[in-house]
């Protein structure tokens, strides 16, 4: 007996392929976006972002730009993940117990990777909390986020440099984990306020990106680009006059030299969340994370702008748009590629280290630990995708203990994928996911 296929059956076996590479009514663009964002995040991860003399690298370009297009596509992940709960009776009750879920598992998962990690600054646990927050800002239409959201970004760095500098209160880097736990008022002081990349800042990302998934993104496009261009122009813009022409770098100077502060590093690779108290001058720069209304403006316009060409690019494709399934599968499983990463991270760094000549001259061991990095999560995700799930194990977990403890409209108690950038507007409800 022959044992080869026909070719129908080969040829619906590759639809059948191509199609879970591309779901139909996906939008694909965000999880494109979001794929960006995690391999930029790994490029800051691995390279070094400034030269022995101090100087930005090219790996600085991405300082900033990618941890805020991953914090914008979290907030259009918790408007998508929640849709369809909403929609049923039009009640924020309805979803909080799905966003709380979500949240803790974030929060607990952020705190295990924090306790491994001692290379990265694991901020999932921030994540989980502004979740929580947000949530309360769910029944809002994007015609009200939007302007919060941009309101947010010009005053939330002020009122921290006002809290901050009134009462004194130092800028103090501990990764979240379970040690943590021993001191919770300074525990959530470093989260609010004084830590990695605070909460006071950081939910305007959110907010931002529950106001892009509240539109019709596909029939927006042209508006979001133009939004996206118009925030980088003017947070870029604004800053280099108040840096440049206004007198803000001289007495910038001044004030770094009298209190020792590294201004290459706070004006060209990252401030870690804040700027120093010690002159209001510091809210004039844009360097990243430095947490000002310039940095955060200008940030988030690169997010909207990747976001926005990202989906032409999907809608362009059209039924092609499985060649952007490199980008996409990884996009779709962003906790699982991000959690696996912090992971491979503690075990190539060592290596990389101990073989200093690795790569040669062409490539260089950092260059050889990115590709490592980005070949195995690429192919994971691949082949997760078209083998086990459209989600990866983490967010399939999540999913499921959802779905276990509070069952969403029309759903049964029962496993099955939950997506997590969603159909497209007008496409049907869209069950519940995560960064």
């Amino acid at each position: 007996m022959s044992t080869h296929r026909s070719p129908a059956s080969a040829t619906a076996t590759g639809r059948t392929f191509l199609e879970r590479l591309s779901p139909a009514g996906r939008l694909l663009g965000l999880d494109a976006a979001r794929g960006i964002a995690l391999f930029a995040m790994m490029v800051t991860h691995i390279f070094e972002l400034s030269d022995l003399a101090g100087f930005p690298t090219w790996a600085a370009v991405f300082a900033g730009r990618a941890s805020a297009l991953f914090a914008v596509l979290a907030g259009c992940s918790l408007v998508l993940s929640t849709r369809s709960r909403m929609a049923e009776s039009g009640r924020l009750l309805d979803a909080v117990p799905s966003v709380l879920i979500r949240a803790g598992s974030i929060i607990v998962i952020g705190l295990c990777l924090g306790s491994v990690s001692t290379l990265l600054a694991v901020i999932l646990v921030n994540y989980g909390v502004m979740f929580a927050i947000a949530m309360l800002f769910l029944r809002l239409r994007a015609r009200i986020l939007f302007p919060i959201a941009l309101g947010w970004m010009l005053l939330s760095p002020v009122l921290s440099m006002l809290i901050r500098s009134e009462f004194g209160l130092e800028s103090m880097y501990h990764a979240m984990s379970w040690f943590e736990l021993t001191t919770p008022l300074s525990m959530l002081q470093d989260l609010v306020l004084t830590g990695y990349y605070p909460i006071l800042q950081w939910l305007s990302y959110i907010l931002l990106g529950m106001a892009v998934a509240k539109i019709d993104i596909g029939r927006h496009l042209i508006s979001l680009f133009a939004l996206g261009f118009g925030l980088l122009l003017v947070g870029k813009g604004v800053s280099w006059l108040l840096i440049n022409v206004a007198g803000g770098g001289t007495a910038l100077v001044r004030v770094s030299e009298l209190y020792g502060t590294d201004l290459n590093a706070a004006l060209f690779t990252g401030s870690y969340g804040v700027t120093p108290p010690t002159s209001w001058w510091w809210l004039a720069i844009a360097g990243p994370h430095s947490g000002t209304p310039f940095d955060m403006t200008s940030t988030a316009g690169t997010a909207l702008l990747t976001i926005a060409v990202c989906q032409s690019l999907a809608v362009l494709l059209g039924r092609r748009a499985w060649a952007l399934a490199p980008l996409t599968a990884a996009g779709s499983m962003p906790l699982s590629v991000y959690s696996a990463h912090v992971v491979l991270l503690e075990i190539t760094r060592p290596w990389i280290l101990a073989n200093p000549m690795l790569g040669g001259e062409m490539l260089g061991p950092r260059t050889v630990e990115f590709c490592l990095h980005a070949i195995i999560f690429i192919g994971f995700a691949l082949v997760w995708k078209l083998t086990i799930g459209t989600h990866g194990p983490l967010e399939g977990a999540i999913a499921a203990i959802i779905r276990s403890a509070s069952p969403g409209p029309g759903q049964a108690q029962g496993p099955g994928p939950v997506p997590d950038s969603g159909p497209a507007p007008g496409s049907g409800p869209v069950p519940g996911s995560v960064r």
